[in-house]
């Protein structure tokens, strides 16, 4: 039993960077969806998809991180590892934030197509694409972040960031 609980542990650790990263992202991204409808557009059933999302991502990057296709660039200049990761969590960010958006259309009886096309009849393409562009400048942000601290350690990055010079 306490074999699980320290296996449970770790792996929670590991888990809760990239969960709260994602928390915040698609709540701000859900905030930013629907900045024009009255009161925010804001739902306990869109936060509760949003949550949902951030929690399959979260751990989604954990199985992902470390992975033969992902590594295939570890022998080049960091950046080069670094972009391709985000666009690969950039794809699965995006299809996220669509699952999102389509599933409520799936639970009111539609099936996928017709779904799927409400959607895109429903998309203002100018907010879809500065939702999509800041979801890629944070990942962006959080996988340069991740990949120089793989780099420089944990311990070395903590002192390097909270500790006195």
């Amino acid at each position: 039993m306490k074999k699980w609980f320290h296996v449970i542990l770790k792996e929670g650790k590991k888990a809760f960077p990239p969960t709260l990263f994602f928390l915040v992202v698609f709540h701000l991204s859900l905030l930013i969806r629907h900045l024009d409808e009255e009161s925010f557009g804001v739902t306990p059933g869109r936060s509760a998809s949003a949550t949902l999302s951030a929690l399959v991502l979260g751990k989604l990057y954990l199985v992902l991180d470390g992975r033969d296709f992902l590594e295939r660039y570890r022998e080049h200049p960091l950046i080069i590892g670094t972009l391709w990761k985000t666009v690969i969590y950039f794809f699965l960010g995006t299809l996220a934030l669509v699952l999102e958006e389509v599933l409520p259309h799936l639970f009111e009886g539609h099936g996928l197509l017709s779904a799927l096309m409400e959607y895109r009849s429903e998309i203002r393409w100018p907010l879809f694409f500065a939702n999509h562009l800041f979801l890629f400048f944070w990942l962006l942000l959080f996988t340069a972040a991740s990949e120089f601290i793989g780099v420089i350690g944990g311990k070395r990055s903590f002192e390097l960031f909270f500790k006195k010079r």
